[in-house]
């Protein structure tokens, strides 16, 4: 089962309720029962997605700092933080020809969803200080 929950705008906040809203109307329907572990949390087919289950990411366009036709200097800023630089296309995709890149949370066992927007949200304002701050060179 994939539950996918899409927004344009900035306000994460809105589409994870969103989608908390949407799984808990799923994990209250009569038979219905999913693999969770207290300690680990969701067993899923793909282990890298072991624990919160939760795939979180932000298309953001960054046009000054993919201006050389790379996404490194993104991932520079994104890396620290533990997030995922990738094209709109997912991994192993070219950046959008509009500067547009996927961020994403590396990790998803041992994390809690609050802590994969929060890493977003400080993901995203840090590339717009330094898309701003290209822009002026």
């Amino acid at each position: 089962l994939r539950i996918m929950c899409m927004k344009k705008g900035t306000r994460l906040d809105e589409v994870f309720t969103t989608l908390k809203d949407l799984l808990d109307t799923v994990e209250s329907i009569d038979g219905i029962k999913f693999a969770k572990s207290q300690r680990y949390g969701y067993v899923t087919s793909c282990p890298s997605n072991l624990g919160t289950g939760m795939r979180a990411s932000v298309h953001i366009k960054v046009p000054n700092l993919t201006a050389d036709g790379t996404d490194k200097k993104a991932k520079e800023i994104c890396g620290p933080l533990g997030l995922s630089v990738r094209g709109t296309g997912g991994e192993h995709t070219p950046i959008g020809a509009d500067g547009t890149i996927d961020v994403s949370p590396r990790a998803r066992l041992f994390i809690k969803e609050r802590d994969i927007v929060a890493k977003l949200y400080q993901g995203i304002e840090d590339l717009m200080k330094a898309e701003k701050a290209a822009g002026k060179k």
